[in-house]
């Protein structure tokens, strides 16, 4: 099925805009509320396999599916399987397509975009001047590429972790001399220590077309901010339904967890020794909490000397993160600046204790 968003005063085409956090039509700019246009999901709690087999079920070695536009009759063809809203490039009227977030399929909670598209070449420019070693003339022959608000879908977590972990650590004692020859003691000492943490809201991208350290880095989101899903949202917008198991996302999840236990214990424990190593570890996770979510990220494109560079930008907070071009030539200099001037302040007070002197 498709559900289209049209204006009830015009017929055109309307979309959430993320600036006054409202629905609006780009030709006769009236402006309604989001509830005039809701039709709330009965909320039923979905476990987490039920979602995976949701997922199995909709997967399908066919071709992209194909819909017909409801305002000028094109054929459009999805992007791929996952494609859950999308613009005709006909006449580009917002289509849902519902299925992909209908039964099983229906997130736990969306957080609505709240940067606005055109606010983004300002702030992608800001994030790359404040870099070093960048090319010469890249300021002036860099292009930004078209901008796309995507929904990723999104597992979220909330776990405990618990168990033992050993340490291997070394203290520095004593230094002495014994003729020619320096002596240093040191103290070695196993410690073990008993780990109880609790982990809430831990967010993996659960799109395998996603670049995980892309969606990992461009984190993190107020999930306080998390909203009940409603499909209008996605109007305007692109969005993607979950082709990442829960299973695999967990395993994600609880290895993150555990790291960050097995770090955490490290730092408080063993404080005041020259160098600590783990020996064993014994940590265990429980998942109290799974749910499924979109999140707003706006991705674009930073052309430089024909090369793309891939860029995303919170679509809640506007945190920028990308790549970029680097040039060694450019870091030569700036070290050769600095010595300069390193050696300059050394002459001159080199020079002033000759005039003292």
């Amino acid at each position: 099925m498709i559900a289209e968003q049209k204006c009830p005063n015009c017929g055109g085409a309307i979309a959430f805009d993320p600036a006054i956090g409202k629905m609006h039509c780009p030709y006769c700019e009236s402006i309604f509320d989001i509830e005039q246009f809701q039709t709330p999901q009965p909320a039923k709690p979905v476990g987490m396999n039920q979602r995976d087999e949701a997922m199995k079920a909709a997967a399908s070695p066919a071709s992209m599916p194909v819909y017909v536009c409801r305002s000028c009759g094109a054929e459009v063809v999805t992007p791929s399987q996952t494609t859950g809203s999308l613009t005709c490039p006909y006449c580009s009227n917002n289509i849902v397509l519902t299925e992909q977030f209908s039964g099983a399929l229906v997130p736990d909670g969306i957080i609505p975009f709240r940067i606005m598209p055109d606010k983004l070449s300002d702030e992608v420019r800001s994030y790359y001047k404040k870099k070093m070693f960048l090319p010469k003339g890249f300021f002036s022959r860099n292009s930004i590429g078209p901008v796309t608000g995507v929904y990723v879908p999104f597992w979220i977590f909330d776990c405990d972790v618990t168990g033992d972990i050993a340490f291997s650590a070394e203290k520095r004692g004593a230094t002495y001399r014994r003729g020619d020859t320096e002596y240093t003691e040191y103290e070695r000492y196993r410690l073990e220590r008993k780990v109880s943490m609790s982990f809430a809201g831990i967010s993996l991208d659960a799109s395998k077309k996603m670049p995980n350290d892309l969606m990992d880095s461009v984190q993190p989101y107020d999930l306080s901010q998390l909203q009940p899903f409603d499909i209008r949202y996605l109007a305007g917008f692109v969005a993607d339904r979950f082709d990442e198991s829960s299973q695999e996302s967990r395993q994600r999840a609880t290895e993150r967890m555990k790291n960050t236990g097995a770090n955490v214990a490290m730092s408080r424990a063993t404080q005041g020794f020259h160098s600590v190593s783990i020996i064993s570890s014994s940590l265990q996770t429980v998942v109290k909490r799974a749910a499924y979510i979109l999140l707003p990220v706006y991705l674009l494109n930073l052309t430089y000397e024909g090369q793309p560079y891939q860029f995303a930008v919170n679509g809640q907070s506007g945190k920028v993160i990308g790549k970029l071009p680097y040039s060694k030539l450019e870091e030569r200099k700036y070290f050769w600046k600095r010595f300069a001037v390193g050696a300059g302040i050394v002459a001159a007070f080199i020079g002033l204790i000759a005039i003292a002197g």
